[in-house]
């Protein structure tokens, strides 16, 4: 087997892995409903799913509470096999129509779709705001970082959290200029250096409040319909689709005055965006 073929062999496994998981929570709560995991001698349907799906306990149950939530939304409980149930989850919780939630979660991948939800929420994410980060380290790692703070309290001779430490140790590091990573759509698009350094936003999304690293440079007014660059904002690649999907208010404008919509209104070139990344998306 050459490293093509296992590489089309994995895809294609992986496919049908995310098909059949979709379609395992789809079926589970009626499983739930009619008592089939003790008909069959499971001692809780936490452990029925385990056995025949390898599902934990907590996804377990947050799919069964997820179905009580979208008791009354057909529609949205119908895409669960399409999207999966995490995505329907976060559709479920933004204050709009069903047919709305629908329409969000088929067009949005679940990051962008998360990131609509906080933003329609109204839930602060600009640098101001502490963000909480949940990730381990070795234990060498907070060692070293400890003993950073340790020598900044006796230079500055006041206590320093550990959150102030690692900001002061990255303000330090001279990193070398970001390669920026281009989203789907903006092949051959060539942005000269002069206009993505004009365009940098200090290497953070322009969309206002998000604290993002900015990963492609969009065009509010279309590369298709105008052919030049001389309207580029740097943007996350959740705020990147929510542009092509038509949710963003008076793109016409600044980035400060940028908004979310709660209608999606993409034109005819988002539409073709929308195509193109469903098909680069495709296994």
């Amino acid at each position: 087997m050459t490293d093509k073929e296992l590489y089309k062999l994995c895809c294609e496994c992986g496919a049908k892995a995310r098909m059949w998981s979709k379609r395992f929570a789809e079926l589970l709560p009626e499983v739930y409903k009619r008592k089939l995991w003790k008909k069959h001698g499971f001692y809780s349907i936490e452990h029925f799913a385990a056995e025949l799906a390898g599902m934990s306990h907590k996804t377990t149950r947050r799919i069964l509470n997820l179905d009580k939530k979208l008791e009354d939304k057909p529609k949205l409980r119908a895409e669960i096999v399409n999207e999966g149930w995490s995505k329907v989850q976060t559709a479920a919780s933004i204050p709009v129509s069903e047919e709305k939630q629908v329409q969000l979660v088929k067009t949005l991948s679940k990051n962008a779709l998360e990131q609509y939800s906080r933003g329609v929420k109204n839930v602060p994410g600009n640098t101001s705001q502490p963000v909480r980060l949940n990730f381990t380290v070795k234990p060498e790692v907070e060692f070293k970082l400890r003993k950073f703070r340790q020598k900044l309290e006796k230079e500055r001779k006041e206590a320093i959290g550990l959150g102030e430490a690692l900001e002061i140790l990255l303000d330090q590091v001279q990193e070398p200029e970001k390669k920026t990573r281009k989203s789907p759509g903006t092949t051959g698009r060539n942005v000269s250096a002069q206009k993505k350094r004009e365009s940098d936003n200090n290497g953070q999304c322009a969309f206002p409040g998000c604290n993002k690293p900015h990963t492609c440079y969009h065009h509010p007014d279309r590369y298709a319909s105008t052919q030049n660059h001389n309207r580029v904002v740097a943007l996350c690649d959740e705020h990147h689709q929510l542009a092509h999907a038509g949710l963003i208010e008076n793109e016409d404008k600044p980035p400060e005055f940028w908004s979310l919509r709660d209608e999606p209104k993409p034109n005819a070139i988002d539409l073709k965006y929308q195509e193109h990344v469903k098909r680069a998306q495709a296994p």
